[in-house]
């Protein structure tokens, strides 16, 4: 099992629809992140208003969302530093929501 001291970091970026996904992604390659998982998300207003009429409701007092999508990859810090950097170089409204999680285990993955 590697240890933290490899410097692993978890990136989450969420980017709504209508966000400019290709310069998210450009961001990404430039930072050197070649392995990251995209998956396609959608907001819990949505979740709620279409699969639990009992919250529909509730659904109408949240911002509405036409869905979005997650990407993760676990890189070293520096290349999720050099991410981020690029990342605030995008126009704010188009922006992706980002977090950075230190990894302190991880297994399968060959750094």
């Amino acid at each position: 099992m590697h240890e933290a001291v490899h410097g692993m970091t978890l990136v989450v970026l969420l980017v709504q629809h209508g966000q400019a996904f290709e310069a998210v992604i450009n961001a990404v390659l430039d930072a050197g992140i070649a392995d990251a998982t995209v998956v396609e998300s959608q907001s819990l207003a949505s979740i709620m208003s279409k699969d639990m009429p009992i919250f529909a409701g509730l659904a109408a007092l949240l911002p509405q969302s036409i869905g979005s999508r997650a990407i993760f990859a676990l890189c070293p810090a520096a290349k999720a530093s050099t991410l981020i950097g690029y990342l605030r170089e995008i126009p704010k409204d188009d922006r992706p929501i980002a977090a950075a999680f230190p990894v302190e285990h991880f297994l399968g993955f060959d750094s």
